[in-house]
């Protein structure tokens, strides 16, 4: 289970140090282009905009499988690790579950129907590709769905460790 969970980190931590690196190229050379040869491409600032929305969303899985994500811990310091595991357990099964469950849930027609019609940018002469975007909801759904699950079953590992001990 560690192994899968890993291998689902560095991909996506891969993926979106890609997208950073994209990213502020392209703005960089959107400002340079803008201001010092007073030329503008409206594909370019969409770019921008594309992969900062995909890095945004991508992060999240990345928070959570590394415990960054936002939570009290201020009671946390003072309490053993196995409280700490059953609090993260309860919060996953209550919270990380059914509320990206629901997002994923609502996010699937919105991204079909935007593949559906290949969706590209509001702008005019803008840069197509939206639909990729918006995608990137959707992945990150089943990523935090499946690294809280992988999470519940290696902290039920955990705990029978240390129960047999």
């Amino acid at each position: 289970m560690e192994k899968l969970a890993d291998l689902i980190y560095r991909s996506t931590l891969t993926v979106s140090i890609g997208l950073l690196v994209v990213m502020f190229a392209t703005q960089v050379v959107v400002v340079l282009m803008r201001y010092v040869m007073g030329v503008g491409f409206l594909e370019l600032q969409d770019l921008v905009t594309y992969t900062f929305s995909s890095l945004v969303v991508l992060t999240i899985p990345l928070a959570m499988r590394h415990d960054r994500h936002v939570r009290v811990d201020i009671l946390r310091s003072g309490w053993s690790a196995r409280r700490n595991r059953r609090i993260d357990s309860a919060g996953h099964v209550l919270f990380t579950l059914p509320v990206f469950g629901l997002l994923l849930y609502n996010a699937i027609p919105l991204v079909s129907q935007s593949w559906a019609i290949l969706e590209g940018s509001r702008e005019t002469g803008g840069l197509g590709g939206l639909f990729l975007v918006k995608s990137t909801l959707v992945v990150m759904c089943a990523l935090v769905i499946v690294l809280a699950v992988l999470d519940l079953l290696s902290s039920g590992r955990k705990a029978e460790a240390v129960d047999d001990h």
